[in-house]
């Protein structure tokens, strides 16, 4: 699940603040003897985390590949964490779930969250450069650097910057590394919103696709990157800088 889903459930899952949670289970690994009676005094994200916020520490969800969640209803397949308010159910299914003990600002650099009003591109731009050899496709995903960004966005971001996605980081000419930046939270922010009204797919230019819209080419389709990663692109407008 990508950045900009975990903020439309951040909004769904508002109610949460401040409501103390009366029933907990799952077959999640943590002690769920420490959130029973626990009131939420907050619910964030950090990139692909989900956080559910207390006093003393945070239960941290990762939905991973094919993660769920369903609100005052259950799936047929085993609960991951179920907490119970007094008007409120929410499940969680097939995620990773632990505790943080730390307070968040020591945990996380919100200002690489590409999601969050602390952002910072300037930050992004150095990072990225440290390492010029780097594919561009792995730099997205990249979680230190663009926290959010996730397989969808970096096939989207490639094609709409005609960017090939075996092409080097440090090739990029400096406006493209630039547009490159910028874009990652640009379409970061469509994807949102096209999300919210349920007409994200119907938006896709190049993910899922049989032809380029470009140039009428065949999209082809290869496993690209360090971890390897389902890309879609065009050999046709997608420039290789290398």
């Amino acid at each position: 699940m990508e950045g900009p889903s975990l903020v439309i459930l951040k909004e769904q899952l508002a109610f949460l603040r401040r409501r103390k949670v009366l029933a907990v289970s799952g077959n999640t690994r943590i002690d769920l003897n420490r959130i029973r009676g626990q009131t939420i005094t907050d619910v964030r994200t950090f990139g692909k985390h989900f956080l559910i916020v207390f006093r003393e520490f945070t239960i941290r969800i990762h939905f991973l590949m094919f993660g769920s969640y369903r609100i005052n209803e259950r799936k047929e397949t085993p609960v991951r964490l179920c907490l119970v308010t007094e008007k409120d159910e929410v499940n969680f299914y097939s995620c990773a779930v632990i505790l943080v003990e730390d307070d968040l600002d020591s945990v996380y650099d919100w200002s690489a969250d590409v999601m969050s009003d602390e952002w910072d591109a300037k930050k992004a731009r150095k990072k990225l450069k440290a390492n010029p050899d780097r594919n561009v496709g792995d730099a997205l995903l990249d979680q230190t650097i663009f926290a959010g960004v996730g397989n969808i966005i970096k096939n989207e971001v490639l094609y709409r910057l005609e960017i090939h996605p075996e092409s080097k980081i440090g090739k990029l000419p400096p406006r493209k590394l630039t547009a490159f930046i910028n874009e990652a939270r640009n379409y970061s922010f469509d994807f949102y919103e096209w999300k919210k009204i349920f007409v994200l797919s119907k938006n896709w230019l190049i993910y899922k696709k049989k032809k380029c819209r470009r140039c009428n080419l065949p999209v082809r389709l290869e496993q690209t990157g360090a971890t390897p990663r389902r890309t879609f692109f065009c050999e046709g407008c997608q420039k290789l800088y290398r």
